[in-house]
């Protein structure tokens, strides 16, 4: 078998026996030994790997190089846009965070932002398209619930915005409604509605609101008091101090009008025992025959109106109250025109005390008709 070696040139193949390389011409060694190519075999066979390594490694620096730099600008628009958020301006966030996404599609993060920036400049343009006030309290309730599903300084941030706006409407239609004279019935829910309002100007209404709720109370309560109506009267009260529970005044009236009661039924009481104590001895009198000597007439003044007046006199032996005298306007066929009833004065008549009665009617009719006048009854109260 012939001797095999390489050129040290080229490092071709050649025989023990050739003289020049049948590859590159090149005269070879007459020593055998030199006829290996060591260095020519370790360029050809590494060099090549080495290249591609290093176009690799270079291409991977440009890439990663590339890539940070993109990264960095997103990021860098991403900082922007919490920075814009933070001083909302909710329009100039939503441009940065999508100027971010166009550079680096796979910014996750970003893509959360967006989201949240969309819907605070969506939120917003739909609140200032509304004209209705209460539509625009539903939509700012929605979007709070909504916002449940993001987190962070921006998001509590424009929550507190939504909460302001929806303050600002809500005390807007609280003063419209105080402003058309609310009834006593509608106060209560307009003390409900500015108490859910957490706001100093919605504080003072509250005030006012309670405030008119008293004195309406108040009010109330007199008239019934007046009327001797007490259970009606301290109700009243009592209602009125549900919604003004630390109120002074109510729990002072109320005191009054419970004392007032129990002063009334034990005066019932003391009346109704010393009725029944005289009942045997001066019932006659004093219920049947404690008036006498009553005149009344009527006359047509020089203002065409006509006036009725008269006198009577009290012979019962206690003081009697209310002295109600009962008449008949009658024309000059005797027919009643009008049936009518006059108090006397002084209210109470003692023993043996006169009192006067006047009354004056201005209906054309009646001047016209009246010929003569009938007393039917006269009744009084007793001690």
């Amino acid at each position: 078998m012939l001797s095999l070696g390489y050129c040290p040139k080229c490092g071709a193949k050649v025989y023990k026996e050739e003289i020049f390389c049948v590859n590159c011409g090149d005269r070879l060694p007459g020593d055998q030994d030199n006829r290996i190519p060591k260095n020519r075999w370790r360029v050809k066979y590494f060099t090549i790997p080495i290249i591609l390594l290093i176009v690799i490694i270079g291409s991977s620096i440009t890439i990663y190089t590339l890539f940070n730099i993109k990264v960095t600008d997103s990021e860098d628009l991403y900082i922007k846009a919490e920075e814009a958020l933070l001083l909302t301006d909710y329009d100039s966030a939503k441009e940065h965070i999508e100027q971010a996404i166009d550079i680096n599609p796979s910014f996750k993060q970003a893509e959360v932002l967006h989201q949240f920036t969309e819907f605070t400049v969506d939120t917003l343009n739909h609140l200032d398209g509304l004209d209705n006030e209460y539509e625009k309290i539903q939509m700012i309730l929605e979007a709070k619930n909504e916002l449940s599903h993001y987190t962070g300084e921006a998001v509590e941030q424009f929550k507190d915005l939504l909460s302001t706006k929806q303050t600002t409407i809500q005390l807007n239609l609280l003063n419209e409604k105080l402003a058309q004279n609310p009834s006593t019935e509608e106060l209560p829910a307009l003390l409900w509605e500015a108490d859910s309002i957490q706001d100093p100007e919605a504080y003072e209404l509250v005030r006012l609101i309670r405030e008119q709720l008293v004195t309406h109370a108040t009010n109330e309560a007199y008239a019934y008091l007046e009327q001797k109506q007490f259970r009606l009267a301290a109700n009243t009260v009592k209602t009125s101090l549900q919604y003004s529970p630390n109120d002074s005044r109510l729990a002072s009236l109320l005191n009054s009008i419970e004392k007032e009661k129990e002063a009334f039924e034990v005066a019932q009481e003391a009346r109704l025992e010393q009725a029944f104590s005289q009942y045997e001895v001066e019932q006659e009198r004093n219920e049947n025959d404690a008036i006498d000597d009553l005149a009344i007439h009527f006359e047509v003044d020089q203002n065409e109106q006509l006036v009725i007046s008269g006198e009577l006199t009290s012979v019962a032996t206690i003081p009697i109250h209310a002295i109600l005298v009962h008449y008949t306007l009658l024309d000059e066929e005797a027919n009643e025109i009008a049936s009518n009833d006059i108090f006397i004065y002084p209210e109470t008549l003692y023993p043996g005390e006169t009192g006067e009665f006047e009354r004056t009617y201005v209906d054309p009719d009646i001047v016209e008709l009246i010929d003569d006048i009938n007393v039917t009854s006269v009744t009084w109260l007793l001690d």
